[in-house]
C-alpha cells in the first residue's frame, strides 16, 4: 500500500472510531472487527434481465423513485437519530458511501415526498471505485451490467413492501447506463431481503463466498446452474 492509500485507511479507521464513541455503536463495531479477523460469509448474487417482462410490485403505500438530493440526507440518513444501535450503524455506512461520491443514489418517496428507501446504482465505468470501496466483494461489471447496493429502509418505513417496489423501479434506471442485466448481492440467511429481491424481478445466479483469516480477505464467485437456482429461490412461482 502506498503512502496515500495508507493515509486514507488510517483516516477511515479514525473516523469509524470517532463515530463509534459519539454514537455508542460499540456492539456493532466489536462484531465487525471480529468478522475482519476471522469469518465466513455466503451470499447469493441475484440478477435481473431488464428485457424480460416484469410487473413492478405494489407497496402498501404509494411511492415514486427519484435521485437522492442533499435535502433528503438528514431525513433518511441522520447518523445521530433516535434509533437503535444497529440502525445507526446502517445509516453511518450509507453516509460513508455517499461521501465517497460514487454511484448514483436513488430514493423511494411517499406521497409527501418523504424518503423511505435508498439504494445506489453503479455502472461498469465505476468498477475500480467499487472494487476499492467494497474491498473486492463484487465481480467486475461487464459492459451491459449494473450493480445495485446499499439498500436501506428506516425502521419506521419497514413492513410496507417498499424495498421490492422501490428496488424494482431503481433497477430500471440501469437502462440509462446501457445495462441489460442488473446484479445485487444478499446473504443467504437474509430471507426477507431475498424475498424482496425476487419480487423485484431478481433471481439467484451467483454463489459468493467471503472468507477472512487473520484479516486477509478471500472472495470466490461461482455461477449457479439451473437446479441450484431453483433450490436457492425463496419464492416459488405460486407464492411470489
Amino acid at each position: 500500500m502506498d503512502v496515500q492509500g495508507l493515509g486514507a485507511t488510517v483516516a477511515r479507521y479514525a473516523r469509524a472510531a470517532r463515530y463509534t464513541v459519539e454514537s455508542g455503536t460499540y456492539k456493532d463495531t466489536a462484531k465487525r472487527l471480529g468478522q475482519r479477523v476471522s469469518s465466513s460469509h455466503h451470499a447469493y448474487g441475484l440478477k435481473r434481465d431488464l428485457t424480460l417482462p416484469h410487473e413492478t410490485p405494489v407497496a402498501k403505500i404509494p411511492i415514486a423513485v427519484r435521485p437522492l438530493t442533499d435535502a433528503d440526507v438528514p431525513r433518511i440518513l441522520d447518523e445521530h437519530a433516535e434509533v437503535d444501535e444497529a440502525e445507526r450503524w446502517e445509516r453511518h455506512t450509507r453516509v460513508r458511501l455517499l461521501e465517497r461520491g460514487i454511484g448514483s443514489p436513488y430514493v423511494a418517496v411517499d406521497p409527501d415526498d418523504d424518503p423511505c428507501y435508498v439504494q445506489w446504482l453503479f455502472g461498469p465505468r465505476e468498477n475500480d471505485e467499487v472494487r476499492e470501496f467494497f474491498h473486492g466483494i463484487f465481480p467486475e461489471l461487464g459492459a451491459d451490467e449494473a450493480l445495485l447496493e446499499g439498500a436501506f429502509t428506516p425502521t419506521r418505513h419497514q413492513g410496507k413492501r417498499i424495498m421490492s417496489a422501490g428496488m424494482s423501479m431503481i433497477a430500471e434506471k440501469a437502462a440509462d447506463l446501457g445495462a441489460r442485466h442488473v446484479l445485487t448481492f444478499v446473504g443467504v440467511e437474509n430471507i426477507a431481503s431475498l424475498k424482496g429481491c425476487e419480487r423485484a424481478g431478481f433471481l439467484p445466479a451467483i454463489d459468493r463466498w467471503e472468507t477472512r483469516r487473520l484479516g486477509r480477505l478471500r472472495v470466490e464467485f461461482r455461477p449457479m446452474d439451473a437446479d441450484e437456482v431453483e433450490r436457492a429461490r425463496v419464492l416459488k412461482p405460486s407464492s411470489s
